[in-house]
């Protein structure tokens, strides 16, 4: 296997178009990483980049210790598969994934040694006799991933390989495609734009937006140390909710003025000293779903408790989503199933876990710590 680097890789579409922008990536050998992000944020572009189906503009990279910047794809000793199969239909399952061996004249033996055993890890043998038509999408898709297995490469490229694919065969494939990862030790990119996939899988995830890599981190630390608000907002599902206020100083203490609402501030000492420098100023407050609590007497607690209007109220069996308005603002809470449901367009009121919020600079987005 192999590491995969990226040095200040640009790629620029006619019309100026810049699409990524001064990627730098180290990815380590036999890692699991993730690109992820909304459409356009250039993380399919990215993979391709590393596959050589798209010519870099500017940069340098690097597989193993070769710089393939003008390396041929079919060179680069990479497999990779693709969001739509892209599996021939006139070809059984054997022989599409035997096909890019035959290509490469590899012995007759070897090939249906190496077919038997990508179909056995896969669990598909009993399909090798089948077109492609034959069989159900996530079949498909082992097949088009059996068919990457087979080459034995330095590194596995997927593009959003799941995408297709119903809600319970997604979660059923993504945690296959990890066993595999653990089963072959090999290194593997993954782009998605779906953040739960990235944190289910990932052993390092990096987000991107606009063509720029916002944050490269293992998955618990994008979540609870997110660098900026697009982060703190992509990734975590439901997403976490931001409110805007004042930060006021008060007494040796700060507190959060929304149009309704004060909240004590509760910190540790160095991200005090960081948050003091804004106050008198306008700031961005983040608190995730989970860390609003139920507050069982329907009594507010001054400093700690926030009333808001209950809009929607969904039961998910274990816990209820709230999806309520506070002064003009939407938040999202996620509490455990009570005896009662909070009732719609009544008011409500919720505790917050004051150590797990967040603060965004207003102007930049960027994290206050």
């Amino acid at each position: 296997m192999a590491r995969v680097e990226l040095k200040n890789v640009r790629k620029v579409y006619p019309g100026n178009v810049e699409a990524v922008k001064n990627a730098n990536l180290n990815i380590h050998d036999k890692e699991f990483i993730v690109l992820v992000g909304p459409s356009g944020c250039g993380k399919s572009t990215t993979l391709r980049m590393i596959a050589g189906l798209e010519e870099i503009s500017d940069g340098e990279i690097y597989i193993g210790d070769t710089l393939v910047n003008d390396v041929p794809p079919k060179n680069r000793d990479i497999a990779m598969v693709f969001q739509n199969y892209a599996l021939y239909p006139h070809m059984t399952v054997y022989k599409n994934m035997a096909f890019g061996l035959m290509l490469r004249k590899y012995p007759k033996a070897e090939i249906e040694q190496r077919v038997h055993e990508a179909a056995q890890i896969l669990g598909i043998e009993h399909l090798l006799d089948r077109k492609p038509k034959a069989l159900s999408g996530g079949e498909r898709q082992r097949v088009a991933v059996g068919r990457a297995i087979v080459r034995q490469p330095k590194v596995f490229l997927f593009d959003e390989p799941l995408s297709n694919l119903d809600a319970k065969l997604r979660v059923q494939m993504r945690a296959e495609i990890s066993k595999l990862h653990t089963r072959l030790q090999s290194t593997m990119i993954y782009v998605t734009h779906d953040q739960v996939e990235a944190m289910t899988m990932g052993d390092r995830i990096v987000v991107m937006l606009d063509g720029v890599i916002q944050q490269i981190a293992p998955p618990l630390e994008l979540y609870h140390h997110p660098v900026n608000k697009f982060v703190a907002g992509f990734i975590g599902s439901p997403p976490m909710n931001f409110l805007e206020g004042d930060l006021v100083a008060e007494n040796g203490a700060l507190r959060f003025h929304d149009k309704s609402h004060t909240l004590h501030i509760d910190v540790h000492e160095s991200q005090f000293a960081a948050l003091k420098h804004y106050a008198g100023e306008k700031i961005i407050l983040g608190v995730r779903p989970e860390h609003f609590l139920e507050n069982h007497s329907q009594q507010a607690a001054p400093g700690r408790s926030m009333t808001a209007n209950v809009e929607v109220v969904e039961p998910m069996g274990h816990e209820v989503y709230l999806y309520l308005d506070v002064g003009g603002q939407s938040i999202t809470a996620r509490i455990p199933v009570g005896e009662t449901e909070p009732a719609v367009n009544k008011p409500h009121v919720l505790d917050i876990d004051t150590q797990g919020i967040h603060f965004f600079d207003i102007q930049t987005e960027a994290a206050i710590t």
